[in-house]
């Protein structure tokens, strides 16, 4: 929940954050605080979106709902050849333009066959609801897929087996990790057509990166924008459409550089043609490399409240490690 805590309920519940009732934190000089909308107020505000940045979160206290359909979720992996790409992005936007239905999820994977060589497009559905309400969004990707898999699964198995199992495979340890993402308003689908050919080539030419992936997360934001924007410090409430994120994965130094520019790259190709006229980056998937306000929001008094609750609990710096919140307003960029 320290950088916003985007999933597939926020449709339906909004963020992870937004359902904190309180945080208890242990402040650089061991200081244990609680932090709610009745104590240290500006200190919860601002936990809830750049948390990292005041103390260690040692507690927290959330609000709950009901599971949705006796806590059993539709879920629907389907595999596509690369021709489909084009379809694929044209069929989503269709989708997000007026808005997704609040049970609704989307993620989108590109990744290359270790056995085959062959590049993947993977989508998978996964619907708060029963299988046949579900099932109305799978069928308009189903009749041009190679495979479809459908079934119903508990919230708790989810991340585990949708995507055919591909997510937890994205965090593997003992790998290197270089990640770039970006925000977009829609998916443009001819830059699409082009990046998967470029992943393609990109991959065969450095076999070493075959566990890299591309992925994007689509999911509802009518939970999300039910708060004002000033509810919390995360600042995309109004952007929070598609989440881009280029995963480059790898154990030999030697293709690292390759890595870093062909995911810089393509960082930037997407940004170009995201449809917002600035740069929106969800801090839990920042290089590092962004502006800060493409991180926190760009609006003054964002800069001025987050600095002052900067100096306020972490005077000296020492929670600066990730994404720091400046001390000085002059060094916002």
């Amino acid at each position: 929940m320290l950088g916003g805590g985007l999933g597939r309920l926020q449709g339906k519940h909004g963020l992870t954050s937004d359902a904190v009732l309180k945080a208890r934190l242990a402040l650089w000089n061991g200081t244990i605080v609680e932090a709610s909308e009745d104590v240290n107020s500006d200190l919860f505000w601002a936990v809830r979106g750049s948390g990292q940045n005041y103390g260690v979160v040692i507690e927290a206290t959330y609000q709950t709902w009901p599971a949705s359909n006796n806590g059993f979720h539709y879920s629907a992996d389907m595999k596509f050849s690369k021709d489909s790409v084009e379809r694929i992005m044209e069929t989503i936007n269709n989708l997000t333009g007026p808005g997704l239905d609040p049970a609704l999820a989307f993620m989108t994977f590109f990744v290359q066959n270790a056995t085959t060589s062959e590049l993947e497009v993977i989508v998978n559905i996964v619907y708060a609801g029963p299988k046949e309400d579900g099932q109305k969004y799978t069928k308009l990707f189903s009749n041009f897929s190679l495979v479809l898999e459908e079934s119903m699964l508990a919230w708790a198995d989810l991340n585990e087996k949708a995507v055919f199992g591909l997510v937890p495979a994205t965090c593997a340890e003992g790998l290197r990790y270089d990640l770039y993402s970006v925000i977009s308003k829609t998916l443009e689908p001819q830059s699409w057509v082009d990046f998967t050919d470029a992943f393609e080539t990109f991959v065969q030419q450095y076999p070493l990166v075959n566990g890299s992936a591309m992925m994007i997360e689509t999911f509802a934001v009518e939970g999300v924008q039910a708060h004002p924007d000033n509810f919390t410090a995360f600042p995309h409430r109004q952007t929070f459409r598609n989440q881009i994120e280029g995963i480059g994965a790898y154990t030999d130094d030697s293709v690292a550089q390759a890595v870093d520019n062909f995911f810089l790259d393509w960082r930037s190709k997407f940004a170009a043609v995201d449809g917002y006229d600035q740069l929106y980056i969800y801090q839990n998937y920042a290089h590092g490399d962004e502006p800060l306000s493409a991180l926190y929001g760009y609006d003054e008094w964002r800069h001025e409240r987050l600095t002052s609750v900067k100096n306020a609990y972490d005077p000296h710096g020492f929670f600066n490690a990730y994404h720091a919140v400046p001390s000085d307003l002059a060094k916002w960029t």
